[in-house]
């Protein structure tokens, strides 16, 4: 079923265009990510004078998680698609699929997810900037290769390790490993 329409008054045709530097920017992308908000909403929220929605921390933690994962995961596919190397989709569905489907099932490890959010992120980069390479035709070699799905090992581990054991659990050998590196041997 549709949305219904709304009226003429209550859509959103106007927009404004505004200029911020820089450092003001970053500033503003903070705070609405602090609140759990888009920037725009937390902007048109704080110009009309209200405080705005913010979402349950929770749920901005998993939003956050879940962005993270999903965006190494697509980047990880074309990869795959761009270089033929099906090391690059076995780590998208890992990360994107196993990884994340377990993750979401426990809510036990939102604190664990929360710290992990940055490091997750700087490995993203890495992920998308070799993925941004083999999209234009540039020829990665296995060191770039080697050292990308390392950074993302390695992002990944505690978030692996966690998942990988009963709630309330805290000694104990993962069940499921995520894809092998090449050029590193399952146990290191």
């Amino acid at each position: 079923m549709a949305r219904p329409k709304l009226k003429p008054y209550e859509r959103r045709s106007e927009y404004l265009r505004l200029r911020m530097t820089p450092g003001e920017m970053e500033d503003l992308c903070r705070k609405a990510m602090a609140a759990g908000v888009s920037m725009t909403e937390y902007a048109r929220a704080t110009l009309l004078g209200r405080r705005p929605k913010a979402k349950p921390k929770k749920d901005l933690v998993v939003q956050q998680i879940t962005y993270e994962l999903t965006s190494i995961a697509t980047n990880f596919r074309q990869l795959e698609e761009a270089l033929s190397d099906p090391v690059y989709g076995d780590w998208a569905q890992y990360v994107g699929g196993e990884l994340l489907d377990k993750l979401l099932d426990r809510p036990d490890l939102l604190p664990l997810m929360e710290d992990s959010i940055e490091i997750v992120n700087a490995a993203g980069h890495i992920v998308n900037a070799l993925a941004r390479r083999a999209n234009v035709g540039k020829e990665i070699d296995d060191a770039e290769r080697d050292s990308t799905l390392e950074a993302v090992r390695r992002a990944t581990e505690g978030l692996h390790q966690a998942v990988s054991k009963p709630p309330g659990e805290t000694k104990g050998k993962a069940s499921d490993e995520p894809p092998e590196t090449p050029g590193r041997s399952p146990e290191e």
